[in-house]
């Protein structure tokens, strides 16, 4: 299975907001929520998610994805924003990770800021999990507005089996004024593998595996709506 103990929690920012929140979400007062159907080089999943900002700067994010029959993940976001500067938000909050199918559960805080091109947002582990992660995103609709469908790339560093690495996204999607979207990431992602190892010792031969990080490259085409 890829690991995407983070990335469910961050951002598939633009039209396939579910699966990956922004942590620090545009400054925009009410409530929104999405159901989507992912089909991928791996597996098939299910994800959605429910938003709410007040005008004070208070927001609420939840977002859930489950691979029918194999794993149900939840994640929960509350934190505070504010304008610093024109187009310029600064926040933090906390986030909850709950993994149902092995009762994992992961408490972080998290600080960032968001541009119209970029955010940026660093998670602090609470308990034992202090190890920081690292999320950036690329608005490329900032950069490029003739672009005729919304795209943006993803970049998470964080620590996996002991290694520090990272994983990268490409995504373009596009959302009707009905709420209905289609789109498609290209990602370059790490993963739990096995490796087996054998070993002969006074005439006795063993042989064991043993969980190691691998890297590779996914396809996922999603489609869904926004309320």
């Amino acid at each position: 299975m890829r690991f995407l103990s983070l990335l469910i929690m961050l951002s598939m920012v633009m039209g396939q907001k579910s699966g990956q929140i922004n942590p620090i979400p545009e400054n925009q007062f009410g409530m929104s929520s999405g159901i989507f159907a992912n089909f991928g080089t791996s597996d098939f999943e299910i994800d959605g998610f429910f938003e709410i900002q007040t005008r004070s700067g208070l927001f609420l994010e939840t977002s859930g994805i489950t691979e029918l029959d194999k794993n149900t993940t939840l994640n929960t976001s509350l934190g505070f924003m504010r304008e610093v500067l024109p187009n310029m938000l600064m926040g933090g909050g906390y986030s909850n990770y709950i993994e149902f199918n092995s009762n994992d559960v992961l408490n972080e805080v998290f600080f960032g800021f968001n541009s119209k091109s970029i955010t940026g947002v660093v998670f602090l582990g609470l308990g034992s999990e202090l190890s920081p992660n690292y999320l950036g995103i690329l608005n490329l609709n900032a950069l490029i507005p003739e672009l005729m469908f919304d795209s943006s790339i993803i970049g998470v560093a964080s620590e996996q089996l002991g290694e520090f690495g990272s994983d990268i996204f490409f995504n373009i999607s596009t959302t009707s004024s009905y709420g209905f979207s289609l789109g498609y990431s290209l990602s370059s992602e790490r993963y739990e593998d096995q490796q087996t190892i054998t070993f002969t010792k006074q005439g006795h031969t063993k042989t064991f595996t043993m969980p190691v990080s691998s890297k590779g490259f996914f396809n996922t085409i999603y489609i869904g709506i926004n309320f």
